[in-house]
């Protein structure tokens, strides 16, 4: 039995470097990761590369989130399509969200039919994110006719599996419809749940509103975020509307690019 985190990452390098594509593709996550060994993401970026040449399915995913993201390899959106469309290809669910949003962070109005499908169809497989995503499409009329009821049936599933981003945007949509006591439920459920890069986004948001029930909210959720003692593993997610509030809110876009804005989104 391997006794430390040093010892089993020994133990699938050895794998990995013996050709076992699922070994090759741990191990490039471990040097992501900086797990039991030294973190490489140059390093993690080959090994990907190399179980996506066995057909690894997941290893294409990372390829593409590597370039995606920037992990060993300079931020390239699309470079990491490719890498996406075979993952997707092999039928990755994760990788029809990823190019989904990288097609809304691109901006082009004409691909927005395309990622409402992707989404489409890892929603259909259970996808949590595409789910949210896919709402956000029906409730906005961003690639068709706008569905706000559908678009809070799948906001309502989401957010009672705990997708946080889904049940705040379930809490916004209730509280302007004048439910504030199911409204502030579900945020106070999602400040609960979710992790401190969340916590942070919808703490400036709520601390910034003239209802002092959301405002203590706020304060929760930044009560709840931990000192950074060091930064987050890069792959890990930092993971909007009140209109009863008196304005709309300048909420967050999830698809936009630094330096660039597709549309007035602000909620995942």
């Amino acid at each position: 039995m391997l006794r430390n985190p040093r010892e089993a990452a020994s133990a699938i390098r050895c794998a990995a470097k013996r050709g076992i594509a699922p070994a090759q593709l741990v191990y490039g996550q471990l040097l992501l990761d900086g797990r039991g060994v030294v973190r490489d993401p140059v390093a993690a970026l080959t090994w990907f590369e190399r179980a996506a040449e066995s057909g690894e399915s997941e290893a294409w995913n990372m390829v593409g989130r590597c370039h995606e993201k920037g992990w060993g390899t300079p931020q390239d959106y699309r470079r990491a399509m490719p890498y996406f469309e075979r993952a997707i290809a092999l039928d990755h669910v994760w990788a029809r969200v990823n190019l989904a949003q990288i097609l809304m962070r691109l901006g082009n109005p004409a691909e927005r039919p395309r990622a409402y499908r992707l989404f489409e169809e890892a929603a259909k497989a259970g996808n949590l994110k595409a789910i949210n995503s896919l709402a956000r499409f029906l409730e906005e009329g961003w690639a068709g006719p706008a569905d706000p009821p559908r678009a809070v049936a799948l906001y309502r599933l989401a957010a009672g599996q705990g997708d946080h981003w889904a049940q705040f945007n379930l809490a916004t949509l209730l509280y302007a419809q004048g439910n504030h006591a199911e409204a502030l439920n579900w945020l106070g459920r999602c400040v609960e749940n979710s992790d401190d890069g969340f916590r942070g986004r919808v703490a400036a948001v709520l601390l910034d509103q003239p209802d002092d029930r959301l405002r203590a909210i706020g304060a929760e959720a930044l009560a709840r975020c931990k000192p950074l003692a060091s930064p987050p593993a890069p792959h890990e997610p930092p993971r909007r509307r009140f209109t009863a509030l008196g304005r709309v809110l300048q909420r967050v876009s999830p698809f936009k690019p630094p330096g660039a804005r597709v549309a007035s989104f602000s909620r995942r």
